[in-house]
């Protein structure tokens, strides 16, 4: 909604449903069901798509579940565009082979590519988005996840790698998007699919097929923001949220002494 230069801080809009994160790692109650899972990555395409397509060209270029976050109807956003702060230039020359199987997910999403050249491309953005696809499809840790996947199809036993936790996966559409991630994941971005032509195509008419979601899916609770909170900086109740944030932005420079603002949530 705003930054602050001074404190180098972002403000945010009320994220509802937190990030992509908490919900792969089952720290939500309820596991998000195949047809959000799908809206989510078809939301992740089209905000890459319109990064790739600015002038100039946007990289993400940081791209993970926690960077995903979800409103009150479970519409994905992304934030904090940047490159990797673990990923060091001393990496450069390391066994990509190694890196890509690393739990530590900072580095199990990056661009093997880019540990050799240095540089992110609009495909780095495809490759994490791949893993994060890989993720959403079968809830699974990282380690291993396209060895397992890949095991799978060949296997032709997909269904015992998918998510049983979200419902039940219409197949053909499963599948067509389990052979699309491993492309995405592929170590040479040349083997990579475009975004719009390979990626889009398939998943905007999946998409189509979750419209009618069941009401039930979504919390009636989360559906909009509450009507107050607690200022963080001042401890008072905050009534009207967007003069609030005015004020906040208005006054970044007297605020700046006493403490520093990273974003607004709820505490309720």
């Amino acid at each position: 909604m705003g930054s602050c230069a001074e404190s180098r801080s972002l403000v945010y809009e009320y994220i509802n449903n937190g990030s992509l994160e908490s919900h792969l790692a089952h720290k939500e109650k309820n596991p998000l069901p195949w047809q959000i899972r799908i809206s989510i990555a078809t939301d992740i395409c089209s905000a890459l798509i319109f990064l790739h397509s600015s002038g100039p060209c946007i990289i993400h270029g940081n791209l993970k579940p926690s960077k995903v976050l979800l409103d009150a109807n479970f519409v994905a956003k992304l934030s904090d565009l940047g490159i990797p702060s673990l990923v060091q230039q001393s990496l450069d020359s390391a066994d990509t082979s190694t890196i890509c199987n690393n739990p530590n997910e900072s580095l199990a999403y990056v661009d093997p590519e880019y540990f050799v050249t240095g540089k992110l491309t609009p495909e780095s953005d495809v490759y994490s988005f791949g893993v994060i696809l890989l993720q959403l499809l079968t809830g699974r840790p990282l380690l291993g996840l396209v060895r397992d996947m890949k095991c799978a199809l060949e296997k032709e036993n997909l269904k015992a790698v998918l998510d049983s936790s979200a419902g039940e996966w219409p197949f053909f559409q499963t599948e067509q998007l389990a052979y699309l991630a491993l492309r995405c994941c592929e170590k040479t971005w040349l083997n990579r699919p475009d975004l719009v032509s390979e990626i889009w195509s398939v998943l905007e008419p999946f998409k189509a097929t979750c419209i009618d979601t069941p009401p039930h899916l979504i919390s009636k609770k989360l559906r909009r923001i509450p009507s107050h909170f607690v200022c963080p900086i001042v401890q008072v109740r905050i009534i009207n949220f967007s003069k609030f944030i005015f004020f906040i932005l208005k006054n970044c420079s007297l605020l700046y002494g006493n403490c520093q603002i990273t974003s607004f949530f709820c505490p309720v």
